[in-house]
């Protein structure tokens, strides 16, 4: 693990974005933009390593979120095996810059310092003034500019651990949960939970999770990613740049997870966000695990009986849902949501062998015939899988226009059905039999 610390503003995630290769962390010119860790894979030096972000460091912070970001840099202090100390060339040495030296040395761990904003080389003189902080080597670099970033990753490259040549690593098995609501809803809440430690900082304010945050977590003998993303707000109230770029995060979470696990929020019911937010998962192709948030504060029996009630009517999209009663507060629910979810996330990767689909295309036919078109009837002759993430179903027909809506839904039902894939997308697509089909 490497990890990027430094106080506010100092350009922490441009330079994560830069060793990562991809753009994972929000870039604002402004601090405290990012506040809980971002890890994400890098290839440096053709080393694997874990790059972790963390939210910019006040050695002062007592309490609220500052404390709280001051904790999770720690945290990342004691995992990591290079520190990348990020500061500021173009401010030079600052009072906490010592401070945060301080911390790193007593720490004892490898540290590269990284003069940061170095966008000239009459910077890269400037930044020699860092060598009074007491560490071996400053590498001026720009993150924005990709300046010395060469440098940089041949410098970490020299301090990481010699390992063993085991050749090149396997897929990741793990399956990919994200964690998704509009804001305020307690997903970091719920994630700490389901964690057993706090990994995400949790405050009782709107927005508080802004990039989306990779979380390793071993349920039984398999392994879960949990994804905890930033809220998603409702259009209107996303002017400003940092809430555009969080609702991106969001739906780019949504596109890596295997199931998607949204938080509703039992008090205020179910808003318009909330099924947008449905919709973009099933039309992305993803299961949804719904999640009845806040659940020990609903109240009498009659407004639960109410709550679900409203959830079968706007969320009736969402056909065999699969929804649980939860409360982060108490842990009241949350002990089957990850095996649940691991379910779910299996199921998407089912593979239905030919000759069992087309049994079970022949049943759903005898069960139910397709309506006359006109004076030609339908007729299904011949089916297969062709993706999964979603499951997808190839059937050949003789004419395509003759199949109604409703139909191919009773074909999605009994497939469903017929397959154990309750919660799973399935989609089934209809294609003309040509004589080159052969089939």
């Amino acid at each position: 693990m490497v990890a990027l610390i430094g106080r506010a503003n100092v350009g922490k995630s441009t330079l994560f974005n830069r060793l990562a290769r991809q753009r994972r962390a929000l870039v604002e010119d402004r601090p405290g933009v990012t506040r809980d860790r971002l890890v994400a894979t890098a290839r440096i030096e053709g080393r694997d390593l874990l790059l972790v972000d963390t939210g910019g460091l006040d050695p002062d912070a007592e309490r609220g979120i500052p404390a709280a970001v001051r904790a999770q840099a720690r945290r990342a202090v004691e995992d990591a095996v290079v520190i990348l100390f990020v500061v500021d060339a173009r401010q030079g040495v600052v009072p906490q810059d010592r401070e945060i030296a301080d911390l790193l040395r007593r720490a004892e761990r490898q540290v590269v310092l990284v003069a940061n904003k170095a966008d000239s080389p009459q910077q890269d003189i400037a930044a020699g003034e860092f060598h009074k902080l007491g560490f071996e080597e400053v590498i001026p670099v720009s993150g924005e500019h990709r300046r010395g970033i060469v440098d940089l990753e041949v410098a970490i490259a020299e301090r990481l651990p010699a390992i063993p040549d085991v050749g090149p690593p396997a897929a990741d098995p793990a399956a990919r949960v994200a964690v998704v609501g509009r804001p305020n809803v307690g997903k970091s809440s719920l994630v700490n939970r389901l964690v057993g430690e706090v990994h995400a900082v949790v405050a009782d304010e709107p927005g508080t999770t802004r990039d989306a945050t990779d979380i390793r977590v071993r349920v039984g003998d398999e392994e879960v990613i949990l994804i905890d993303t930033a809220g998603l707000r409702r259009r209107g109230r996303r002017d400003a740049h940092i809430e555009r770029g969080s609702a991106l995060m969001a739906l780019r979470s949504i596109e890596r997870a295997d199931v998607v696990m949204l938080l509703l929020d039992s008090i205020e019911g179910v808003v318009d966000q909330d099924m947008r937010i449905a919709r973009l998962a099933v039309d992305r192709g993803r299961p949804v695990l719904l999640i009845l948030h806040k659940w020990d504060a609903v109240g009498p029996a009659s407004r639960g009986s109410e709550l679900e009630r409203e959830v079968d009517r706007k969320l009736r999209f969402l056909p065999d849902r699969r929804a649980r009663r939860v409360s982060a507060r108490t842990g009241a629910g949350t002990r089957q949501l990850l095996p649940l979810a691991l379910e779910l996330a299996q199921s998407t990767q089912v593979e239905l062998s030919t000759p069992d689909l087309n049994r079970a295309l022949e049943a759903a036919v005898e069960r139910l015939q397709p309506p006359m078109g006109g004076r030609r009837r339908a007729r299904l002759f011949y089916a297969t899988q062709v993706a999964t993430r979603p499951l997808t179903i190839l059937i050949f027909v003789n004419d395509p226009s003759l199949i109604p809506v409703n139909y191919r839904r009773y074909l999605v039902s009994f497939m469903k059905e017929r397959f154990g894939l309750l919660g799973v997308p399935v989609r089934v697509r209809l294609r003309a039999r040509r004589r080159e089909d052969g089939v």
